[in-house]
Formats: C-alpha cells, sequence, structure tokens
C-alpha cells in the first residue's frame, strides 16, 4: 500500500515580542511569507516476518529517507509513529525550502511541521496544530507557525497557547549581520533566565501594546512593541548595526524593528503599501549602508499549515529567490 501527502508551513522574521511573562519564557511569533513544503511517500511493509526458527517475528521499524542533516525532522517523525502506533513503514520525504538554517527564522519548527504534517496527509490521520506543537516542543523550543494568524506560546513548554488574530499586514526589510545560532544551545544559557528576569517589566509592557495594535489594527503600536523587545534582545544577543539600522528605517517611513531573538536577523517594518521602486530604492541603500551579508523584502504571513493528498510533486512554492533557493531530495 502506498500514500501520497503534501503539506506545507511558513517560517518567520524573527519575533514580535520575546521574554518572560510571571516568569514563564514565551514569544510572539512572526510568520511571513517565505515557507518549506514537504511531499511525503509512504510504502507500507509486511506487518509480520519470520525469526531463523521459522516463528513470525512482528517488525517495530519506520525508515525515514531525508535529506541530509534533518535529524530533528527525523526525530519528529519517530515521535509522530509512536504516538500513532504506525505499523512498519518506510517514509520517503522530498522537501523545498526558503527558510536559511540558524538566523532566527523558526527553520527547524518549519521542517518538522511540514514534514509530519505530509505524513499525516499521505496517511489521512486528523492532525491539529496543538498536536503538532506538542510534538514540536518535545524536541527544543519552538516557534508557533502551525497555528493560524498570530500566536503567543510558551515555546519552552507549551504551558500556553493564546491565538491573538489574524496577521497586520507590513513589508519587512530584512538583514542578516551574518554568523549562525543554534536554538538549543541559545535557549540553553546560564544567564538566559536571568536576562529575562531583568527585562520582564519591559517586556510586559511591549506585549500590553501589542495587544493593543492588534486589537486596533494599528502597525505603528506593532512596531513599538517590537522595537522594544528587539532593544532587550541587544542585551544578550546583540546585532551589529542596531542603532544605525533603527534611526535609517525611521527616517525611511519605516516604523521601528523586529528581531531574531535567538538568530542573527534584523528587520526594519514598513507599511504594506510601498512601491516596487521604493523597495528596491530603499534595498540598495541598505547594503550600500550596513553591508549585510543578505538582504531580502519579507511581508508578514497568517500562520498555519497548508496541506493534501496529491498523485505528483506540487510545484506550489515556485520559483524562489536566488537567495533563498534550497532544494533537497
Amino acid at each position: 500500500m502506498k500514500g501520497l501527502g503534501w503539506a506545507k508551513c511558513p517560517g518567520t522574521c524573527g519575533e514580535w515580542v520575546q521574554g518572560a511573562k510571571d516568569g514563564t519564557p514565551f514569544l510572539v511569533g512572526c510568520p511571513i511569507n517565505r515557507f518549506v513544503e514537504a511531499k511525503a511517500e509512504i510504502l507500507f511493509s509486511e506487518s509480520v516476518a519470520r525469526d531463523n526458527s521459522g516463528h513470525q517475528q512482528e517488525l517495530k521499524d519506520w525508515i525515514w529517507q531525508l535529506p541530509e542533516g534533518k535529524e530533528k525532522t527525523r526525530q519528529a517523525l519517530e515521535r509522530f509513529a509512536r504516538i500513532q502506533n504506525l505499523p512498519p513503514l518506510t517514509g520517503k520525504i522530498h522537501m523545498q525550502s526558503q527558510l536559511l538554517i540558524g538566523k532566527g527564522m523558526a527553520s527547524s519548527t518549519a521542517d518538522m511541521t511540514a514534514a509530519v504534517s505530509a505524513v499525516a496527509q499521505a496517511l489521512a490521520i486528523p492532525w491539529q496544530s496543538e498536536e503538532q506543537a506538542r510534538l514540536a516542543l518535545a524536541i527544543e523550543p519552538s516557534d508557533p507557525i502551525m497555528f493560524p494568524g498570530v500566536t503567543e506560546l510558551a515555546h519552552g513548554d507549551g504551558t500556553y497557547i493564546k491565538s491573538l488574530g489574524p496577521k497586520i499586514s507590513a513589508q519587512l526589510l530584512m538583514l542578516d549581520g551574518g554568523g549562525f545560532l543554534d536554538t538549543l544551545a541559545f535557549n540553553a544559557r546560564r544567564d538566559l533566565p536571568g536576562h529575562y528576569r531583568k527585562y520582564e517589566r519591559k517586556i510586559k509592557s511591549a506585549l500590553a501594546l501589542f495587544y493593543e495594535g492588534m486589537a486596533q489594527r494599528d502597525l505603528g503600536k506593532i512596531a513599538q512593541a517590537g522595537t522594544i523587545s528587539a532593544r532587550c534582545n541587544q542585551d544578550i544577543n546583540p546585532k551589529p548595526f542596531f542603532e544605525e539600522f533603527l534611526s535609517w528605517t525611521l527616517g525611511k517611513g519605516g516604523l521601528g524593528v523586529i528581531t531574531a531573538h535567538s538568530g542573527t536577523l534584523l528587520a526594519g517594518i514598513f507599511p504594506p503599501d510601498l512601491s516596487t521602486t521604493e523597495k528596491k530604492n530603499l534595498e540598495r541603500e541598505s547594503r550600500i549602508q550596513f553591508r549585510p551579508v543578505i538582504v531580502e523584502w519579507v511581508e508578514t504571513y497568517d500562520g498555519g499549515t497548508e496541506g493534501g493528498v496529491m498523485n505528483a510533486w506540487r510545484k506550489s512554492v515556485g520559483r524562489l529567490g536566488t537567495v533563498w533557493e534550497t532544494e533537497l531530495y
């Protein structure tokens, strides 16, 4: 028996707000229009085999064929198979990604979510966002990109999940100053709890401002909240040109900045109605002035997965930008 399924999950441009609330670490995700898409081809094995004595012996192996370096995705698939009590099978997972690794784009969470969701589609297994979040959190601190809209999440243990509504449209000029950060290593830092305690009051104010911005559909307040949180993050994960880029962004009609709190990205927040010419000019100026490793325009996007059953490899991601293109088989 063979099953085919596909799923697609967005990545992020860092987090709108991240810190601790009443001692509990949390973040507010910022999904963007950059994706991981996975295709699952499932082939079931015989349910029994025979040992050397001729007695029947149950097979419990799940064989996952994945792109190189996707160990967290493999762990997620193994957990899913155990949770669902799946019979022996071989699962071949094809993946396409527009997300950079170690930059703060939720690449690992998106990989896990897309791959497991594609397998669930192939096997016609109902699989909810809450289940996917619990699975990902069992492997590492994760972003809430599997939930529709914008979501607040206790990203360490999933103590609480709070839906904040649909995204606010914005253009984000995303810069990478270089380097890589590992999510597990960052969240294991001994000084992180102290950092959260030090800035808890400011983060509480930022979160309240973000709530107001969402309720009033006010991008300005959301950008202010993001800027407060990003500035707090400078104390533990500094971006090389933070203050200069913030001043430049505000001087060019932007509203603030958003950062990857456990990554290397920093982005200027601009209104959604920028023209193509304006965007090209701002991109060119930012390259000259800040000399980042990468510059890319992205847009805010509602979180949540898409998926279905398929008979052929679905090319919905389309032609990716040269900087972002990664095709994995």
